[in-house]
């Protein structure tokens, strides 16, 4: 497999580095992202002529270009043309302001992750299981991915193109939070609002609002709160409520830690905590 994988590393490293060139040296936007689409095009051509002319080694190194290749690079190119639609809608006047046109994609964005749940776990959590289902051609089954175009069987697996459009979508959701929300950090530390009043505790939350959004979500999961049946709404409320913070972005925050390479880094630290508590009182 490493010499396998070596076949496409000149041809990433030139593609990221034409990406960065782009990015760092075109001022206008629109101008800039239309030509990291046409670099992205470029690509992923290239890859598509490599798979016409050669064959795969194996079933390993089949996998591993269509789910570690592959999709890299067609999250990419999905994601500037998603920005491009993004902003000329704007651009040409469509009566919507910017912040309305970029929370309305964080909606659809999320809703999507929500039709692939099932899917999107599976790839943020690293699993390999079914990969010769999602990952190798002639396995497709449109049960498994009905959005996929499957016409190109020698390009398309059952899997890649949803792959690709999960990793454009984690892409885009940091984009728009970093317009959205330029000063905001996933460390901001929880600060207390000063609407509410004063309580006789001198206990105060020191934990960050993501961590505390992390936590109420999985509250909600857990079946924490009536049975099940809270809304993820309510308990933010009353951790807002209990912990004396604002917690009326927490769906963006959710988004980005649900962007993170570990979005339960808190619930890990939580539980790793009280093992180690554990371990010392034993001793």
């Amino acid at each position: 497999m490493p010499a396998f994988q070596s076949t496409f590393e000149e041809l990433t490293q030139s593609w990221q580095l034409r990406l960065q060139d782009a990015e760092a040296g075109e001022p206008d936007l629109l101008t800039r992202v239309e030509t990291c689409i046409h670099i992205c095009e470029e690509s992923l051509l290239e890859l598509r002529q490599w798979v016409m002319e050669h064959s795969f080694p194996g079933r390993d190194c089949e996998i591993y270009f269509f789910k570690q290749v592959k999709p890299v690079i067609m999250a990419r190119y999905i994601y500037y043309q998603k920005i491009y639609r993004l902003h000329i809608g704007y651009f040409n006047g469509s009566g919507l302001l910017a912040k309305e046109r970029m929370e309305r994609e964080l909606q659809t964005i999320a809703r999507y992750f929500a039709d692939n749940a099932d899917f999107y776990t599976y790839y943020r959590m690293g699993y390999t299981h079914h990969d010769e289902l999602y990952f190798v051609r002639g396995a497709y089954n449109w049960k498994i991915c009905p959005e996929v175009n499957h016409f190109d069987g020698i390009f398309s697996t059952s899997g890649d193109g949803k792959l690709a459009e999960l990793m454009a979508n984690e892409l885009l959701v940091k984009y728009i939070d970093t317009i959205l929300n330029p000063s905001l950090k996933l460390t901001e530390p929880a600060t207390v609002t000063a609407s509410r009043p004063a309580v006789a505790s001198t206990l105060q939350c020191t934990a960050s609002l993501t961590d505390i959004v992390e936590l109420g979500y999985a509250l909600q999961n857990c079946g924490f709160f009536n049975h099940g049946k809270a809304s993820i709404k309510e308990i933010m409320a009353l951790l807002a409520d209990a912990f004396k913070v604002d917690l009326q972005k927490s769906y963006h925050l959710f988004l980005r830690l649900r962007a993170r390479k570990n979005p339960a880094k808190f619930l890990d630290e939580l539980k790793a905590a009280l093992l180690r508590h554990i371990e010392s009182d034993d001793d």
